[in-house]
């Protein structure tokens, strides 16, 4: 895309930003958004498949700045493991304030979400990366390879965990998701993976790699 038509697309991601935090996302059309524009309906398309894709990018922008906050904050932690709880807490946090934010509804989150899979890629290695580095400095007798793995299935099943409560339980009511319950299964979660990691590294770190080819 040419750098006009770049900056152009930017304006309209910065014009449906403005829109949802009024509006909301349910209640916010591509009219509002080509309104804020002086554009119609059709010149969107032109940027843009849907109001979906708009979105994508609106969050996608909002995380990657999240991200980078949040992972320049909790350097100044000393322990590598508070780290670790400390950022999955905060991430569940931001989560927490895009739906709450945006009023963003269980139904809406779940016809969107099939679409942040590409962009999300590039923030989910991100995550990744950063929880392996942690892991790295706590576990010394495990291989690399084991290492990420476990970093990456720590983000999958705490999502896992914020997915159950937000989008399926949820489903068919507008009842406030018990976001405690999922603090307190990540944090259990986190604890009982890094306390079987701990075990490993000190009694038989050659084991690691076995166990999670299982």
């Amino acid at each position: 895309m040419k750098p006009k038509a770049e900056k152009k697309r930017q304006q309209i991601i910065d014009a449906a930003r403005n829109c949802i935090a009024q509006f909301g996302y349910d209640r916010t059309t591509l009219d509002d958004i080509g309104l804020k524009m002086s554009l119609n309906k059709s010149s969107l398309y032109y940027y843009f498949k849907n109001k979906e894709e708009i979105y994508t990018e609106v969050v996608y922008q909002e995380a990657d700045r999240v991200i980078e906050e949040l992972q320049s904050e909790i350097s100044n932690l000393e322990n590598a493991e508070e780290r670790i709880q400390f950022y999955m807490k905060k991430r569940l946090v931001y989560y927490r304030r895009i739906l709450s934010l945006h009023k963003l509804s269980a139904e809406s989150l779940r016809q969107i979400q099939p679409g942040f899979h590409d962009l999300y890629d590039n923030i989910l290695k991100r995550e990744i990366e950063f929880i392996h580095t942690q892991l790295k400095e706590m576990i010394s007798n495990i291989d690399d390879k084991t290492l990420k793995n476990v970093a990456a299935l720590i983000i999958s099943s705490a999502d896992g965990i914020k997915h159950d409560e937000i989008i399926y339980n949820k489903q068919d009511t507008y009842e406030e998701p018990d976001y405690a319950r999922i603090e307190q299964e990540t944090r259990l979660l986190i604890k009982l993976i890094l306390l079987g990691l701990n075990c490993i590294n000190t009694n038989k770190p050659e084991h690691a790699s076995v166990l999670l080819a299982h």
